[in-house]
């Protein structure tokens, strides 16, 4: 069996979930082909990329989607001429994260195919939202990535074809410590930004992993960090806390470690407010913004007590099963 695996190329969730993904399509072929479409990560692949594609990029700015800049960046004939090199109708099977130009090919050319991502629970209706749901958000979740079948992934099993994260190996093996530092992963607000917000905590120290630093950068009680998954770890699982958005790789990972969480989702981005709806169901605390009226908030955070969550997988069941199917 030939598999063409597209894997979505806005973050960094997506490609860690791929070390996985991947992992269990060559246990079952030889032949696995992958395409990475757009290019807002940080990330190595630990896999081979044999296509690339512009795709399309979202742009944020101080936590909130600029829909003019991301429009602006839009290169759709870029796009769709490196489409025209990927043989597409030589696969029997495509398996899709949340990636488009390989699910909307499996329906063009008839091929089999498999939506395996955070946004195929929401296919589910058992799935948690918020009270006033989007309708352009809830399009774009249940049909940006239209597949003949799907495996979603979410914090509880809220469906028969859905499974709780995948917590990868290097997170799963790692020994926690409780030290005086909150790790920090909001890529989408300015360093100049989190720094006059967090200079206001001083008895704290915080990591701030950053997409525009290159070499570690200490500013008084807060210490810059290049994007890096093992600084990354280490400083996660000796950290008193974690603050990130409410994407679902990360705050799965937090919670699996037991450290305390706090999130705050991008403006726009209907995903991450729905996670915040299941976040808040498990007693996560969240923010809708990060700014002088969120200093109390946070306060509040840094009293509570941690929660750990032991998730249990079985996403290679499900994959299996639906793979024998076809």
């Amino acid at each position: 069996m030939k598999i063409l695996y597209g894997i979505q190329g806005t973050g960094n969730g997506h490609l860690s979930r791929g070390d996985f993904i991947y992992s269990l399509l060559k246990k079952q072929t030889n032949s696995v082909d992958v395409l990475i479409s757009g290019d807002n990560y940080s990330l190595k692949p630990n896999f081979p990329v044999k296509y690339k594609n512009k795709g399309v990029t979202f742009a944020v700015t101080n936590g909130s989607i600029d829909y003019f800049k991301t429009l602006v960046n839009l290169d759709l004939f870029t796009s769709f001429f490196q489409q025209q090199k990927i043989p597409f109708e030589n696969y029997d099977l495509i398996i899709t994260d949340f990636e488009p130009i390989t699910a909307w090919a499996s329906v063009r050319y008839k091929i089999p195919s498999i939506h395996i991502s955070h946004q195929a629970s929401f296919i589910d209706n058992q799935v948690p939202r918020p009270a006033e749901k989007s309708i352009i958000g809830e399009y774009v979740l249940k049909y940006f990535c239209p597949t003949t079948d799907y495996i979603g992934l979410h914090y509880r099993n809220y469906g028969p074809n859905i499974s709780e994260p995948i917590i990868l190996e290097h997170i799963c093996n790692c020994q926690t410590e409780e030290r005086n530092h909150v790790t920090i992963y909001l890529p989408w607000y300015e360093d100049d930004y989190l720094y006059n917000f967090l200079k206001e905590f001083n008895e704290l120290q915080f990591h701030v992993f950053s997409k525009k630093t290159l070499v570690l950068n200490q500013v008084d009680n807060v210490l810059f960090h290049p994007i890096s998954k093992l600084s990354f770890l280490e400083s996660m699982r000796t950290s008193f806390g974690v603050i990130c958005n409410s994407g679902f790789q990360t705050t799965s990972e937090v919670l699996y470690l037991g450290k305390r969480l706090l999130t705050i989702p991008i403006k726009g981005q209907y995903e991450q407010i729905c996670n915040v709806e299941a976040l808040k169901e498990m007693g996560v605390m969240s923010l809708t913004d990060l700014n002088s009226k969120s200093h109390n908030c946070i306060k509040e955070w840094l009293i509570s007590n941690p929660i750990k969550i032991n998730f249990q997988n079985n996403l290679e069941e499900l994959l299996l099963k639906k793979m024998n199917q076809i």
